[in-house]
């Protein structure tokens, strides 16, 4: 998306993301439809949250929630937890995945650029775990029809998901059997 990230120097809990000139656009986005699910009260529990702007050295940032482990190291991401090759952690990370499909799908929140290091492990203590969002969040078209019109907004996550899937499925060919389709039953 081109952004840099850095923790805020006022507040451990947060990060500033500073948009590059070619990333400017597609954040201005992803906040304006953060912003619309807060006025539509959808549950931001597996978003990280944007928390205001603020100005910085290197010019205007973003805050965001940083998403950090019961023990306050920052939590890492999907694709390190896949790549450890621990069939326990492995079944877990497959069920984190399913929670984030039924999530994504029960709140109606649409996504454009869903990957695995863009996607957090949240360890809220030595055993339970939560994936969390970190970029990617929104439909990336200029009007924000989908998010009006259901149907095509959900044909669009089918499509999204899809893309998701074949890029564990890359890199991971024997865990992606095991996730299903966006547009499975809940």
């Amino acid at each position: 998306m081109g952004r840099k990230c850095y923790i805020s120097p006022d507040d451990k809990n947060l990060c500033v993301k500073i948009s590059t000139p070619r990333g400017q656009r597609s954040s201005q986005r992803e906040i304006s439809y953060l912003n619309r699910l807060h006025a539509r009260d959808k549950s931001f529990d597996m978003i990280a949250d944007f928390k205001g702007e603020v100005e910085t050295n290197f010019g205007k940032g973003n805050l965001y929630e940083l998403v950090r482990d019961y023990d306050g190291s920052i939590s890492k991401n999907l694709e390190y937890y896949l790549s450890l090759n621990d069939k326990n952690i492995t079944s877990k990370m497959v069920v984190l995945i399913e929670n984030l499909r039924v999530y994504l799908k029960k709140e109606y929140i649409l996504f454009s650029d869903l990957d695995m290091d863009n996607i957090l492990v949240k360890k809220a203590n030595e055993s339970d775990y939560k994936l969390i969002i970190i970029d990617g969040i929104g439909d990336n078209n200029q009007i924000p029809l989908l998010e009006y019109i259901k149907p095509l907004g959900l044909k669009r996550c089918y499509k999204k998901w899809d893309v998701f899937k074949a890029r564990i499925g890359k890199k991971f060919p024997d865990i992606v059997k095991s996730i299903k389709k966006f547009n499975d039953d809940v």
